[in-house]
Order: C-alpha cells, then sequence, then structure tokens
C-alpha cells in the first residue's frame, strides 16, 4: 500500500500546496543543518569521511560544507552527511527515532548543484518531500522498536531517495524503482551496537544517504526495485495504511525537533534538569554525594562513564550531566576529544546512577522524560522532573535560537559577515533564481 500514497505524492507536491509555517520550518531545518555540518569538523570521521572523496569518484561538482574542495555527487553526499550527524546536534523527530534532516538534505543539495535552473522554492519542495515520506517510513519501522531498532539510516533512506527524486522531477516507474532498491539495498541500521561500542558508525547517516543517492542513479538507468517498499509487514506494530494516509496533509515537518545539546536526544532531559537545579540552587560540587538519573529504560543503556572518543561521549548520560554540571552547559567543544580527560568531569560522572522507572517508561518514545535527584552529604536533595525541553516542537527554538546555534557552530570557520550572509539567504531562500547563490557561500 504505501507506494499507492507515496508515489503521486512525490509527483504532486509543490511549493504553492505548502503552507508558510511548512516553508518557515523547511528554512529552519536547512539551518539548522549547517550548523551541525560546521559543528561536525571537531570529529575525528569527518576527518576519515574527506577521505571518501578519493574511493567515490566521479566528476567534481558538488561543494562539502566549510572548504572550497568539490566533490562528486557520492562524495559529497556521504560527507555531507556524515558532518551533520557525527556531533549529534542535528534534528530529530520523536515517533521514527531518529534524525531526519542529515539524510535528506545531503543528496538534495548534491542534486540541486548539478542542475542549471534549481532555485530556492524547488529546494525547499524537496526537503519537506523527504520528510514526509522519510517520517513516516521511520514511524512503521520503528514500530517495534523494543524488538528491532533501525537508526535514521535505515527509515530516512526514503527520505533521501525521495526529496532526490522530487529535485530531480521522476515520474513513472523510475520514480518507483528510485524508492524501492532502497527497500534492498538500504542498511539495517542497528544503531545499538554503535552506542555499546561508541563507534563512528553511529546510525549508518552517510552511508545511507549514500545508498539513496545510488538507489536513484540506478533507477534513472533502468536498473529496478521490488514491488513495494516497508514489505517486512510482520516487523511492524502498526497501522501502514493510517501512517500514510495523511500524507501532502498534515505535514510531519512541523513536529520535528532542534537540539540545543551535542548528545543523544535522551540525554537532553537529564542534561535540562542539572542546569535548572544549578540555575535554582546552584549545590557545591564538592558536596554532592549521588546522582539518580529516573528515566526510560532505553536511556539507561547510555551509561558510559568515561567515553574515551567524542561518539562515546554524545552517547553517555553520566558524562554528559557531569559536563553539564561542571561548566553550566553542553556545547560541541565540551566534547571534543581533548576535553575527554578532565578528572573533575570524570569525578562527577562516578557519582551518577540511572534507574528505569515505569512512569518514564510510559511516556517514551512520545516524550524523552527524565528525573534527576541530586543528593548531597548534608542529605539534602535536588529535584527536577522534565518531559519537554527548548527545542521540542511543544517549545521550538526560534529563528534567533537557530541563528545563534548557527553561530555558535560555525564562528571557527566562517568570519561573521559571512554567516550572516548565509543566515539572509536561507530567511529568503524562496527567492534564489539559481541554487548556486546559496551552495556559493558555504565554503
Amino acid at each position: 500500500m504505501p507506494l499507492s500514497k507515496v508515489l503521486p505524492y512525490i509527483e504532486n507536491e509543490n511549493y504553492e500546496r505548502l503552507s508558510p509555517e511548512v516553508i518557515t520550518k523547511a528554512k529552519k531545518s536547512l539551518l539548522d543543518f549547517l550548523a551541525s555540518a560546521y559543528a561536525g569538523y571537531q570529529c575525528k570521521s569527518s576527518d576519515i569521511a574527506f577521505q571518501s572523496a578519493d574511493w567515490l569518484g566521479g566528476k567534481e561538482h558538488c561543494s562539502i560544507m566549510g572548504t572550497e574542495k568539490t566533490v562528486s555527487p557520492f562524495a559529497a553526499t556521504f560527507i555531507n552527511a556524515t558532518l551533520a550527524s557525527c556531533m549529534d546536534i542535528d534534528d530529530g523527530h520523536r515517533e521514527p527515532v531518529g534524525h531526519p534532516g542529515c539524510m535528506v538534505i545531503p543528496p538534495v543539495l548534491a542534486a540541486g548543484e548539478l542542475s542549471k535552473n534549481s532555485t530556492g522554492k524547488d529546494f525547499i519542495t524537496a526537503i519537506v518531500t523527504g520528510y514526509e515520506v522519510g517520517i513516516r517510513c521511520g514511524i512503521v519501522m520503528n514500530s517495534n522498536h523494543g524488538q528491532l531498532f533501525y537508526g535514521s539510516g535505515g527509515w530516512a533512506l526514503f527520505g533521501s531517495a525521495s526529496g532526490l527524486a522530487k529535485m530531480k522531477s521522476l515520474t513513472g516507474k523510475t520514480l518507483e524503482n528510485a524508492l524501492t532498491i532502497g527497500e534492498v539495498y538500504g542498511p539495517t541500521a542497528q544503531c545499538g551496537k554503535s552506542i555499546a561500542a561508541g563507534s563512528m558508525t553511529k546510525e549508518s547517516v552517510g552511508w545511507g544517504a549514500v545508498t539513496a543517492f545510488m538507489g536513484v542513479s540506478l533507477a534513472e538507468h533502468g536498473f529496478t526495485g521490488p514491488d513495494n517498499i516497508l514489505i517486512d509487514k510482520h516487523l511492524y506494530n502498526c497501522d501502514i495504511e493510517k501512517t500514510f494516509e495523511t500524507l501532502g496533509e498534515k505535514y510531519e515537518i512541523r513536529n520535528t525537533y532542534f537540539k540545543q545539546y551535542p548528545a543523544c536526544k535522551w540525554a537532553h532531559s537529564p542534561i535540562t534538569a542539572v542546569l535548572q537545579i544549578m540555575e535554582e540552587s546552584n549545590p557545591d560540587l564538592k558536596e554532592i554525594d549521588e546522582i539518580i538519573i529516573e528515566t526510560f529504560q532505553k536511556a539507561t543503556t547510555l551509561n558510559h562513564i568515561k567515553p574515551e572518543t567524542t561518539e562515546a561521549a554524545q552517547y553517555s548520560i553520566p558524562f554528559l550531566v557531569a559536563t553539564a554540571l561542571y561548566y553550566g552547559a553542553v556545547e560541541p567543544s565540551h566534547i571534543s576529544e581533548k576535553h575527554l580527560k578532565n578528572d573533575s568531569i570524570y569525578n562527577l560522572a562516578k557519582k551518577i546512577r540511572m534507574i528505569p522507572v515505569e512512569d518514564m517508561e510510559k511516556e517514551f518514545p512520545s516524550k524523552r522524560p527524565a528525573r534527576v535527584k541530586i543528593k548531597m552529604k548534608n542529605k539534602s536533595v535536588f529535584t527536577k522532573e522534565v518531559k519537554l525541553i527548548k527545542g521540542d516542537p511543544e517549545n521550538p527554538l526560534s529563528w534567533d535560537d537557530l541563528i545563534n546555534k548557527f553561530h555558535l557552530c560555525s564562528k571557527n570557520f566562517i568570519d561573521y559577515t559571512h554567516r550572516e550572509e548565509i543566515v539572509k539567504k536561507i530567511i529568503n531562500l524562496e527567492r534564489i533564481t539559481n541554487l548556486k547563490e546559496l551552495t556559493s557561500l558555504l565554503k
């Protein structure tokens, strides 16, 4: 059934149908993607990803964020997707439990650069198209996440393919195969394995995006896939038809969140809770006896006490909470590898104990709740419970918030005047008549 809704939606979606709210959210998503990509330069994995330009060869026409270098569309997709995801400060959606932007935007951006006449409106429409299809596929694929948990590279691949197909104006059987090839070629993206190891593979974002681009390219040359997507119905625990029946009417991009901290979303409520406690009560860190974090079961797996890599730090609630207590903030620089050897943070992290509790479990995945109790040596206790945070769709980041995030993440790479010019282009993206007006600035 999915393709009977998805294919006509992709073919018929257009800018004029989009509400001002959806258009604005797409532009905010682009700015957030760029902020995340610049932040990614602090990760060792981004340096390694750059070497893929030599392996994913081809004509060098596509940009990499933050550098003058141009590479093949496959290399640009892989590198930009890796940049945007490796610091874990990119956007997400709670229901599919993952990240659409780092998967959808890189291939669409590459296709826009290859085209001689792609406009800002085309770009916005393709981003929205990719988000809408990808998020719904993720809702289906992770509907049984307790048994089988797909990372973003596994489900948002369909968003990558859909946005790219829209940018290329694919129709008919070519469009169908552009999506269904991914049903077979797509990575399973079992990110639990990456979380356990603190590894650079994370959610298979870079490879998932490249796989989608490859599927679209193969389809354009007549390569065929199966007759549908989401074929493994026995693995899912939802009404697939109901999930897709609102496609083109209810826009799920409106329900994405933006992150304040470079960390797995499951860590954001504990971080927010301790920062609120610090602001309200300012407990003496030397007098802390124990910190108890009550949360949902999956979050308790993020328990690396002493992470040795940036990736492991992003998935370590004890380290991140201790970092928030020590610095009064959690910024990308705080989890770069040169900051991971701080004994004061390690000593705080050792005092943290995480406990899964039933009332928090019932809230997941619609929320990412946590209850923090800081117990002092004098027996006093500071408690804070957080279910929703700044950046969630119920409490969204404003333009000013996202602009500040962009400046924070990119200030070490481009000067202020240049950054402001990028922001202005994105705010007025629908006025751009050639996408190169934007990509020429992203050097």
